[in-house]
């Protein structure tokens, strides 16, 4: 006798995924871009280096020297902080939100969503998630008005999760 397979996406699969968002820092350049800044400012550096030098003022060249690798450094930091991400993902029985910084970095955290809320701190100006004590910070990377609908997107997940449980709760198989 065959027993009947489990499809995922069906009410009864609690691994369902009922929302996903991954959420990125805003970037403002590319690997591209950053080439062709670091060229051009070399392209700007090399003469007038070498015209300081041949007159006299080496330790002027040097400090060029210092300002446009501090100028590049700076450049490429910036394009890897951009790297970094956090995941949220919600099934009917769990909230995983995981962080990944700019060095690879994962952190994991679990919460049940039934009891999840979610608010933005006014002082701070923070989205937090939390329930029972345990709390987190979400997307401090997004500017006011990303995380107020976040927070709200959020929310409604969470109580349209609550809605589909209550939904099924009566059903018998």
């Amino acid at each position: 006798m065959d027993t009947p397979k489990h499809h995922p996406g069906t009410e009864a699969d609690p691994e369902t995924i009922r929302f996903s968002r991954v959420l990125r820092p805003h970037r403002s350049s590319t690997d591209r871009a950053i080439k062709i800044v670091t060229y051009f400012v070399l392209f700007l550096f090399i003469p007038t280096g070498t015209a300081f030098l041949i007159a006299g003022a080496w330790p002027v060249f040097g400090l060029m020297g210092l300002e446009v690798a501090g100028l590049i450094f700076a450049l490429r930091y910036n394009h890897k902080v951009g790297s970094a991400f956090e995941a949220i993902t919600i099934t009917e029985h769990e909230f995983r939100f995981s962080r990944v910084d700019h060095w690879g970095k994962r952190r994991h955290w679990t919460f049940q969503p039934q009891w999840l809320q979610f608010r933005v701190d006014g002082p701070s100006k923070q989205l937090i998630a939390g329930t029972h004590g345990k709390r987190i910070v979400i997307g401090k990377f997004l500017n006011m008005d990303e995380k107020l609908a976040l927070c709200a997107l959020l929310q409604s997940e969470i109580n349209r999760l609550g809605d589909i449980r209550y939904e099924n709760a009566g059903a018998v198989c």
